[in-house]
C-alpha cells in the first residue's frame, strides 16, 4: 500500500511543512542521501523519479523502492540520530521539498500540535515500511531470529504519568503455554505490552505457520495494525509455547486519550516512531545489508551511549518495572 503524505497529513501539517520546506529542482541526476551518512533534514516527494538502494555485504547493491509524489525520506536517520541506512537518487525532472533540520528541532522543542501530527505521520509511513520488509524479508538467511524492538524505546519518551495511565487503563491478560493470541486476518482490538513470557511470532505458508521472530518481556505487538486503519486484520500469528502475561489498551480509548493530549500524543508517536524504526534497521543489517552505514556506525569516534541516551535507557526500564509490578500475582 503506498504512502502519500498529501493525501494523509493534516492541513495544518501541510501547511508547515510548505512554510519551512526548501524546494529542490532536479535538473540532472544526483544522490539526495548517501547511505552511512548523516541527511540533513527529510525530503518530500513532490514528483519524479526517486529510487532508493542498500549496500549488501558482498559489495553489491539492493534496489529497495521506487518511491513516488508523497513520500518520505531521511526519517529514520532523523529519528535515531545514526546513518542512513540507504542511498536516496533523484532523477531529472524531480521535485522534492527538504525540511531542514532546525526546522525539525525548532517544533520538537516548541509545536507539540505539529510535532504530534509529524510523529504520528512518520510512525505510519514506517508502518507500512516495517510490514512490506515483513513480506521479503524472511526469504533471506538472517545471522538470527528478529527479535522485535524493546519497548524501553517508547517508555524513554514517556513521562511517570503516562505510564501511570497505562497502568489504570491497561486491561491484564494471561496466556497459558499453546494458547493463541492473534492469527493472521483477526480483529486487533489494541495494542498488546508483553510483561512477562514469550510470544512466537509466525506468517502462514502453504497451510503452516512459518515462525519469523518472537517477542518477549518489554515489547509491544499491535502497533502496526492500529497505525494502518486500512490493514485487513493481524499481519502474523502470534501464540506462545511456555506462557504469557501481557496489558492491552484499548484502540479507540488510546486514540480518544491521545487526541485530547497534544504533548502526550508527541511522546507516544515519537517513541512508537523510533521503535519502528530501529526494527526496520535491525531487519537489513541481520540480512547482510546496509553495510555501509553498518561501517559507518563502527568508525563513529566517540562513546557508545552518551549520558543523556544512557539516563534515558535507566529511566524507561523504571518505569516498565514499576508498570510490571502493579500486575504482578494479578488473577487474569
Amino acid at each position: 500500500m503506498p504512502f502519500n503524505i498529501f493525501e494523509k497529513a493534516d492541513s495544518k501539517l501541510l501547511a508547515w511543512i510548505r512554510d519551512v520546506s526548501v524546494v529542490r529542482e532536479i535538473t540532472t541526476s544526483c544522490r539526495l542521501i548517501e547511505e552511512g551518512s548523516t541527511p540533513d533534514g527529510l525530503f518530500v516527494v513532490e514528483s519524479g523519479a526517486i529510487t532508493v538502494c542498500t549496500k549488501q555485504a558482498d559489495g553489491g547493491s539492493l534496489s529497495l523502492a521506487s518511491l513516488k509524489a508523497g513520500n518520505l525520506v531521511g526519517e529514520m536517520s532523523w529519528l535515531e540520530e545514526r546513518p542512513a541506512v540507504a542511498s536516496i537518487d533523484a532523477g531529472p525532472g524531480s521535485r522534492l521539498l527538504q525540511i531542514p533540520r532546525e526546522a525539525l528541532e525548532s517544533i520538537n522543542q516548541s509545536e507539540a500540535f505539529i510535532c504530534h501530527l509529524l510523529y504520528r505521520l512518520i510512525a505510519e509511513k514506517l508502518a507500512l515500511q516495517v510490514q512490506g520488509q515483513n513480506a521479503w524479508v524472511h526469504r533471506f538467511a538472517a545471522t538470527d531470529q528478529e527479535p522485535l524492538r524493546k519497548v524501553l524505546v517508547l517508555f524513554a519518551e514517556l513521562e511517570e504519568k503516562d505510564v501511570a495511565w497505562i497502568a489504570r487503563s491497561g486491561k491484564f491478560k494471561r496466556l497459558i503455554a499453546g494458547d493463541v493470541l492473534l492469527q493472521e486476518g483477526d480483529n486487533v482490538p489494541g495494542l498488546y505490552l508483553l510483561l512477562a513470557g514469550e510470544a512466537r511470532i509466525s506468517i502462514t505458508e502453504n497451510g503452516s505457520w512459518q515462525s519469523v521472530g518472537s517477542s518477549r518481556r518489554g515489547e509491544l505487538l499491535g502497533e502496526l495494525t492500529m497505525l494502518n486503519p486500512q490493514a485487513a486484520g493481524a499481519a502474523a500469528n502470534v501464540d506462545t509455547l511456555t506462557g504469557l502475561e501481557l496489558l492491552m489498551l484499548d484502540k479507540e480509548e488510546l486514540s480518544m486519550t491521545l487526541n485530547a493530549d497534544p504533548r502526550l500524543a508527541k511522546r507516544f508517536y515519537k517513541g512508537i516512531a523510533r521503535m519502528l524504526s530501529q526494527r526496520s534497521r535491525d531487519q537489513l543489517l541481520s540480512r547482510g545489508f546496509a553495510q555501509a552505514s553498518r561501517i559507518a556506525e563502527e568508525l563513529i569516534d566517540n562513546e557508545q551511549l552518551g549520558l543523556d541516551q544512557l539516563s534515558a535507557i535507566s529511566s524507561a526500564g523504571l518505569r516498565f518495572d514499576w508498570l510490571c509490578r502493579q500486575f504482578q500475582d494479578k488473577e487474569g
